[in-house]
C-alpha cells in the first residue's frame, strides 16, 4: 500500500483549488468520490504518484488529518490490517472510486484505504 491522495479539508473548495493552481502550479485532475455523496476535487503537480484532493470541511469530522491509503487489494489489506487490532469504522464498501475501508489511530487521525476501480466499460 501507498499514500496516493493527501486531503486538504476547506470551507471554500473553488478558492483552495485556485490558490494551489494559480499560486502552486497545481493541475485539475478532476473530481472523485471519497465517501458516498461526497466528491472531492482533485489537482496533481506532476512530480510524483501524491495527489492533493480537497474536501469540505464537514468530511473531517474534528480529525486531524485524513490520509487515503492505495491499495490493490482492499479486501485482502482490511483482513490483514485487522488481524493487526486495527478496528474498522464497518466493513469495506463501495463507492464511485472503487472500494474503500476506514479506520482511525488514537490520536483521531482517519485512515481510508482505497482500491480504486474504474467502473466504465470500454
Amino acid at each position: 500500500m501507498k499514500i496516493k491522495y493527501v486531503t486538504i479539508p476547506s470551507g471554500n473548495i473553488a478558492e483552495e483549488e485556485t490558490f494551489f493552481v494559480k499560486f502552486l502550479g497545481f493541475k485539475h485532475k478532476g473530481k472523485l468520490e471519497l465517501w458516498p455523496n461526497v466528491h472531492c476535487t482533485l489537482l496533481s503537480n506532476n512530480d510524483s504518484g501524491i495527489h492533493i484532493a480537497i474536501i469540505p470541511n464537514r468530511c473531517t469530522l474534528n480529525k486531524k488529518a485524513v490520509i487515503i491509503l492505495n491499495t490493490e487489494n482492499c479486501l485482502k489489506q482490511y483482513h490483514e490490517i485487522a488481524k493487526n487490532g486495527i478496528v474498522f469504522n464497518h466493513k469495506p464498501y463501495y463507492v464511485s472510486a472503487g472500494m474503500i475501508a476506514e479506520f482511525a489511530d488514537k490520536e483521531g487521525n482517519q485512515f481510508i484505504l482505497l482500491e480504486e476501480r474504474s467502473y466504465i466499460e470500454d
